[in-house]
């Protein structure tokens, strides 16, 4: 009998083997890993995508040139308006030097925003730590995103009204809606301030989208806190 018992454990302990190696659900990653491991992997994974993205963008003018300026500022809402206005009135160079000194700004607030970026993902609140970790390739990112832009929002504003003036923007825009108002009255009702940071924003998030994708798919783009999300 305790020969027969000693097999049968032999046997179901194999069974197990088998069963874990096979594993199709998930169930075995979730019960071998613990919830503080997987905030890690999550956490971990944002901290790595959000330094990428800062190192790319806030760098050599990152905004205006990286990615084939994929992430340029343009101020395309204000093309067929105020730019098209100036341009028509031999003025369209105020709308090239605010194009580049905002690209400018944009890409030297990098000791600035990192703080807040940093802030925003330790205090990132996790509800189910599975859904994001076995969920899309921008499940992570989409979810600091849907609970931590307010906060970036607010915090990007005293950073980029600060620049404003360093980079000459504040003057040259001023500028513009003095040619602007001589030669129309239609109104132009703007936030410049709210559309670069809306703007820089949404391509630093966008940039830590790219970056999570590398993260999932290539184990040697993550580091070891973010191991699940590519096992």
């Amino acid at each position: 009998m305790k020969k027969l018992n000693i097999v049968f454990g032999l046997i179901l302990f194999a069974a197990l083997i088998v069963v874990s190696c096979d594993d199709k659900t998930g169930m075995y990653v979730e019960q071998l890993h613990t919830n503080n491991q997987k905030s890690t992997a999550i956490k971990g994974c944002l901290k790595i995508s959000a330094d990428s993205a800062l190192n790319h963008l806030c760098d050599n003018n990152g905004f205006y040139n990286y990615s084939d300026g994929l992430y340029r500022i343009d101020f395309a809402p204000l093309r067929s308006s105020l730019f098209d206005t100036l341009s028509n009135h031999g003025y369209g160079y105020l709308a090239d030097t605010l194009v580049v000194n905002v690209n400018r700004l944009a890409s030297n607030c990098k000791a600035q925003l990192a703080p807040h970026l940093a802030q925003a993902i330790d205090s990132l609140i996790i509800v189910d730590y599975d859904a994001l970790i076995k969920g899309g390739e921008t499940a992570i990112t989409d979810y600091f995103e849907l609970n931590k832009y307010r906060y970036l929002k607010s915090a990007f504003q005293s950073p980029v009204s600060v620049r404003m003036s360093l980079f000459n923007v504040t003057p040259v825009w001023n500028e513009m809606l003095q040619k602007y108002a001589q030669y129309t009255s239609a109104p132009l009702n703007f936030d410049i301030q709210n559309y670069i940071v809306e703007t820089m924003l949404g391509d630093i998030l966008d940039e830590m989208r790219v970056e999570e994708e590398f993260i999932r798919s290539d184990s040697t783009h993550g580091s070891s806190a973010t191991e699940l999300l590519w096992k």
